[in-house]
């Protein structure tokens, strides 16, 4: 059998540790059914990604190859693919019950990948997928905010709206619906970013932002999306949200939450996770492939723009580790691109 080079992790290690990432060796996957193999050219690191890390109990006994966003091109496809052929560029943002991107090849599923938009360079397509699905579903699936035409004026709130998810729902928001688009940013860096994503106000979400939402004209806003932390505002929600409002969480909490702060306004709570829907084979699983392939539409007509900002060269142990350090850091703007393995 072919084999191929990943980059694994078994342990909880610091991201500074030179053995946190593993070179292995590893049989490379087959294709089948709607599975297409791809030659990854280019991955993004998310978040998602170090909280995985992290969260490794004791040492593993066998590797754990993360990675959920990748551009390749496709080498062999399974007997079921139907809109994909071999030679072809793609995009997709995998399946957290298979491995990742962290390899030189991996096996994702065609009803969740889509063409690279053209324009792109590998790196940028390849930080596209996983935020631009995950803000698409929290805005439209889950929050369902007001399409644009709809004659409905509203607002929505995007607390933590520098990183990548809510760069991507900034300029969703702004471009397909009405949407008043309320932004959070504590630095001059990071607010300037979100204006320049299309953010209609910014405030500081180290501050006071009820007092904030009053100052820009709101008494409160009828949909929120919290890209944070949840428990530093799960209060503060429960004061900003209009009645009969929508709040859409993508943040797991291990600490129990007063749901009953959110009853006397019968406040719909919502969770996004991207990964639910090829996680469950759900019917609507095919809706990925979808919006992925409408991004080329977006970026083309140039309403939308990828929001890669930092990228590292080859995919190896010390970029992969780099990557991770500036994720944990919490500073990071937009999206990281790193190469394929050489």
């Amino acid at each position: 059998m072919p084999t191929m080079k990943a980059l694994a992790v078994f342990e909880a290690l610091p991201s500074s540790d030179p053995d946190c990432f593993v070179e292995i060796q590893r049989e490379r996957p087959v294709a089948s059914g709607h599975d297409l193999l791809v030659r990854i050219d280019a991955i993004s690191v998310n978040p998602t990604d170090a909280k995985d890390r992290l969260e490794i109990a004791g040492r593993r006994d066998t590797p754990l190859i993360l990675g959920w966003d990748m551009c390749g091109e496709v080498i062999a496809t399974g007997e079921k693919v139907s809109q994909f052929k071999v030679g072809d560029k793609v995009i997709s943002a995998g399946d957290i019950s298979r491995q990742g991107s962290y390899a030189e090849y991996q096996l994702v599923d065609e009803r969740i990948s889509a063409m690279k938009p053209p324009g792109l360079t590998d790196r940028q397509a390849a930080t596209l997928p996983l935020t631009s699905l995950a803000a698409w579903e929290a805005l439209y699936d889950r929050l369902e905010i007001p399409a644009a035409g709809s004659e409905t004026s509203s607002a929505i709130l995007i607390i933590g709206a520098a990183g990548g998810l809510g760069s991507m729902a900034i300029q969703f928001a702004r471009q397909f619906s009405d949407c008043t688009v309320i932004a959070t940013a504590s630095r001059p860096e990071t607010r300037a970013w979100c204006l320049e994503l299309g953010a209609h106000h910014i405030i500081d979400h180290s501050g006071d932002l009820c007092a904030q939402i009053k100052d820009i004209g709101f008494e409160t806003v009828p949909y929120i999306l919290n890209c944070s932390n949840n428990i530093p505002y799960w209060e503060t929600m429960s004061e900003i949200v209009t009645p009969e409002g929508s709040i859409c969480l993508v943040s797991s909490t291990k600490a129990k939450l007063d749901l009953d702060l959110f009853m006397k306004k019968s406040v719909r709570i919502n969770y996004e996770l991207m990964f639910t829907r090829s996680l469950f084979q759900t019917e609507t699983m095919h809706l990925q492939g979808a919006v992925l392939s409408r991004l080329s539409d977006m970026i083309s007509s140039g309403k939308v723009h990828h929001v890669m900002t930092k990228q590292f060269g080859a995919m190896t142990t010390k970029t992969l580790s780099e990557a991770h350090t500036l994720i944990e850091s919490g500073k990071m703007i937009g999206k990281i691109a790193v190469s394929g393995m050489q």
